[in-house]
């Protein structure tokens, strides 16, 4: 789909490997739900400039939890915490990030945290 839509050719555009998204799992102590788990495998490792400006490709989703949680920290005056089951899949230059609950299902709501204001869908 991507292709498409302009994104370049198929080579480049990456998939992430079973083994990739199972590390994940591991990490973090949960399972993805099938939706994440699918785009990861068709998008995962590279987007020739889909998402351009923002860490999503794999293996960022390794890091994305410290950086939410370090964003959390510097917006102190918000009232706000991860829960263990919430899983920080995008982030976006230092300003806000995207995630959602592993708990909620195989295609779980997204939530938006943006710097000074609460989470959204």
């Amino acid at each position: 789909m991507l292709v498409e839509y302009g994104y370049g050719p198929k080579t480049e555009i990456e998939d992430c490997t079973e083994e990739e998204i199972a590390h994940l799992e591991d990490e973090f102590g949960v399972e993805l739900p099938a939706a994440y788990k699918s785009c990861m495998r068709y998008i995962g490792n590279g987007t020739n400039g889909f998402l351009r400006g923002s860490e999503f490709t794999y293996p960022a989703p390794k890091y994305q939890r410290e950086f939410a949680e370090d964003c959390i920290e510097r917006w102190d005056e918000l009232d706000f915490s991860l829960e263990e089951t919430d899983f920080v899949f995008r982030g976006l230059q230092g300003s806000s990030f995207w995630f959602f609950n592993t708990e909620e299902g195989e295609d779980p709501p997204v939530y938006l945290y943006m710097e000074d204001s609460k989470p959204e869908l």
